[in-house]
């Protein structure tokens, strides 16, 4: 997918990413604002160590117990709890404190948490006063556990000395006794440097109020996460809505499902529809460039194409669904082949809504024609309609008279438009296909599903319909579109291209023919006796249209599309200078010199 791809899906989705982000941002407003505030503050512990020979023989590194458990023990908590206030709960704190101990500085960092910052200093400063209070008996304890240990040693020490007055030359027995002499003395060292420990651990930094922080993200950030989230959710529902959506979004989409190529895709289409119902001319006969009308003669070239220079064809222009502007489309696609020199007949063989009658009226002027086809509006461009109130519209398109009826208009027009119930509405269009030697077949871009168009090309084919292609209506044009569409628009000339340019001359000589009137004769500025006395500007309009109706007429332009079957000759020599087309900027000097020969005559 292209950024250009996603960006026409999310505006698509445009919606749900409007209501994924209003949503996400009240909910996230919500939550902020009824979410209790959490403060954490934190205070310090130094746990005092006794190094190698500070005590003599107990030359070892220990200190108190650091289990960051004994923070919450229950002892700790009690006499935090009475230090803060009264009833309240130890149990209830222990979700509130936590410890954690670094063994590389030996710094126990407590923190707490409250509802309030004032509250989480004191609640840490008091069980950083209660944790410091506990350690003496947490020695005591350790002191008690090696006495122990030290008295499980002496037993197996005085066992081990019996063993060896029984067997004095027993090496085991004497590796066994020297190993428990070592532990003994190693917990007796380790008894003497805890017995040395006069404070145990103090308080490093105790909490402030500055140290109070809030637990979580502010409101502001809140909001702000919410907006993402939410637009994220949106552009996830955007793309799940393109991915479950089966009508077609493109030129390859229809190509895809229909299986035969897009002949062309109709810019434009509802605003041309709009406009012809302000002003009931079609778009393609007004002469007005748009993105429908170049569309129409894109579609007109591709079947002209397709129709392999036939002398006479049939086109069929029927559609997938009622919903198609199917009517709308062979009605400009019939008056584009007239415009283009060709005598072109539409036929209305949609007899269930005849909609093509309206678009095609009949002109200020005779009736219909003896063989049953009737002027238009339109130039070169004829109307056949068919119709029986006493048959089902199927069983009379199928008869030998339609048949006959189809053929004569053929014969009388070189190109046969007509105008085809949808495909999968009625067996109407299936019938018609079989005259024709092009059947396109009309789609609407963000309307029609690929399953309905993949069905109704099937059943073409299913009736050996010679389907051509498809034009693909309701795509959206772009600056490109408009652009092609509008290129070789006549261009305003610029007045000083009209100049001639000749180098100027004196007005100034009294004797210069060329002098204008108002310099000429006496200076009473009245004009010379037997000159016109009409305004200048009505006798220099009046030279203007002496000298246009003198000049050679243009050469007519050929028609886009010659008829079919004429034998195409030779190129056509260049013209020369004498025979091109005379232009403002080649006409000026001439209307000039013919207005100062007629001032002089």
């Amino acid at each position: 997918m292209t950024v250009r791809e996603f960006l026409r899906v999310m505006w698509e989705g445009k919606y749900f990413l409007v209501a994924s982000v209003v949503l996400a941002l009240v909910a996230a407003w919500v939550y902020a604002d009824r979410k209790p505030e959490v403060f954490e503050a934190t205070a310090t512990v130094q746990i005092n160590t006794v190094d190698p020979g500070e005590s003599g023989e107990a030359a070892t590194t220990t200190s108190v117990d650091s289990d960051p458990r004994l923070v919450e023990a229950p002892g700790v908590l009690e006499a935090a709890a009475e230090s803060v206030a009264a009833g309240v709960n130890p149990r209830a704190l222990a979700a509130q404190v936590s410890g954690v101990f670094d063994a590389g500085t030996g710094v126990m960092t407590i923190t707490t948490s409250a509802g309030t910052p004032g509250g989480a200093v004191e609640l840490a400063n008091a069980v950083a006063s209660a944790y410091v209070d506990s350690l003496p008996g947490v020695i005591d304890d350790q002191i008690a556990e090696i006495d122990a240990r030290r008295d499980a040693l002496r037993g197996q020490l005085e066992a081990v000395d019996k063993q060896v007055k029984s067997a004095p030359k027993d090496p085991l027995a004497g590796a066994e006794r020297s190993t428990i002499i070592d532990q003994y003395q190693t917990l007796s060292a380790s008894r003497s440097t805890l017995e040395s420990i006069v404070t145990p651990a103090q308080v490093l930094v105790p909490a402030t109020g500055s140290s109070a922080v809030v637990v979580g993200f502010p409101r502001a950030t809140i909001v702000l996460l919410g907006a993402l989230a939410g637009l994220a959710i949106g552009m996830g529902l955007a793309l799940a809505r393109r991915a479950l959506d089966s009508r077609l979004r493109g030129r390859s989409d229809a190509a895809h499902a229909a299986g035969v190529p897009v002949l062309a895709e109709l810019y434009g289409v509802s605003r041309a529809a709009k406009s012809y119902r302000r002003t009931p001319v079609l778009p393609i006969s007004s002469r007005v460039a748009s993105p429908f009308t170049e569309s129409i003669r894109e579609l007109r070239t591709a079947l002209h194409v397709a129709m392999q220079d036939r002398e006479h064809a049939v086109v069929v222009v029927t559609a997938t669904d009622p919903h198609a502007p199917r009517s709308f489309i062979a009605a400009n696609l019939a008056a584009s082949w007239a415009m283009s020199g060709r005598s072109t007949v539409a036929v209305s063989g949609d007899l269930r809504r005849p909609d093509l009658e309206d678009l095609l009226p009949r002109p200020n002027g005779p009736g219909a024609d003896p063989d049953g086809l009737r002027a238009t509006q339109v130039p070169n461009l004829r109307f056949l309609a068919l119709h029986d109130p006493t048959m089902d519209p199927a069983d009379y398109l199928a008869t030998n008279r339609v048949r006959a009826t189809i053929q004569a208009a053929r014969d009388a027009g070189e190109v046969l438009v007509i105008d085809a119930p949808p495909v999968l509405a009625a067996a109407d269009a299936t019938i018609l296909g079989a005259y024709a030697d092009c059947v396109v077949l009309v789609a609407t871009a963000g309307r029609t599903a690929r399953s309905v168009l993949s069905e109704a090309a099937e059943r073409l084919r299913i009736n050996d319909v010679p389907l051509t292609g498809v034009a693909l209506a309701g795509v959206k044009g772009d600056s490109r579109m408009v652009y092609a569409s509008t290129y070789g628009d006549p261009v305003e000339p610029d007045p000083a291209d009209l100049v001639s340019d000749s180098p100027a001359r004196s007005t100034d000589d009294p004797d210069d023919p060329d002098r204008p009137d108002d310099q000429a004769g006496s200076g009473d500025g009245a004009p010379p006796a037997g000159e016109d006395e009409r305004p200048r500007s009505v006798r220099a309009r009046d030279a203007a249209g002496t000298a246009q109706a003198a000049a050679p007429p243009a050469p007519q332009r050929p028609p886009a599309f010659p008829p079919t079957g004429v034998q195409g000759g030779p190129p056509p020599a260049r013209a020369s200078a004498e025979d091109e087309v005379p232009t403002p900027a080649l006409v000026a000097p001439t209307i000039g010199r013919l207005l100062r020969a007629a001032r002089r005559a």
